[in-house]
């Protein structure tokens, strides 16, 4: 048993020393662009929420939010289900390949707040009127999710060899009703940029 254990550790050990670290740096339109070539005709990120009062900076190796988004979805009510799916794809030979980095999420306004959630880190935690949000979600029209200002680094250390390129993350939202109808406007933002080796 202790020889196992051991064998585990150095284990991890030799994996976190191997961990290399990588910045991707967002394209000048590539955070929160509009979706291309995808199907079902989807909205961009403007018809769910109004950015006119959030400051997004774009500063290449890292992105600055301040302010509030007012959810502005037409298509969507109370009680509405959201389903929320995230694609990373790398550029290969000018044709877009997916990766095998995803995300989802069957009921989005259930685990929004959910630490161990990917977009817990970079998004939902620094929304700072949180219980009203766990309430209203982003499918109330009218609700605002208000921001403590935050400066997201782009960095992260991965035990994956290589991973320098052309990258993008297609996530697509959809909003079900209580009979588990699909809503007729589906949600589709990119977030676009290059990777590379720190």
């Amino acid at each position: 048993m202790k020889a196992t254990f051991t064998i585990l550790v150095l284990q991890v050990v030799i994996c976190l020393a191997g961990a290399t670290e990588y910045q991707l740096t967002l394209d000048k339109d590539g955070l929160l662009a509009p979706c291309e070539n995808q199907p079902g005709n989807p909205s961009g990120f403007e018809a769910m929420v109004d950015t006119s009062s959030l400051k997004v900076h774009n500063l290449g190796s890292k992105v600055r939010i301040e302010g509030e988004q007012k959810v502005v979805w037409k298509d969507v009510q109370p009680g509405d289900t959201l389903k929320v799916f995230g694609q990373v794809y790398r550029l290969d030979k000018g044709t877009w390949q997916k990766t095998m980095f995803t995300a989802s999420s069957n009921n989005f306004c259930k685990n929004m707040f959910d630490k161990n959630q990917y977009w817990y880190n970079f998004w939902t935690k620094y929304i700072s009127n949180s219980d009203e949000i766990k309430e209203k979600c982003l499918t109330t029209p009218g609700a605002v999710l208000k921001y403590k200002d935050y400066e997201l680094d782009l960095k992260t250390s991965l035990n994956v060899p290589n991973l320098d390129g052309r990258y993008k993350l297609v996530v697509q939202i959809e909003a079900f009703d209580k009979r588990n109808v699909r809503r007729p406007v589906p949600i589709c933002i990119e977030f676009r940029g290059t990777a590379g080796q720190v």
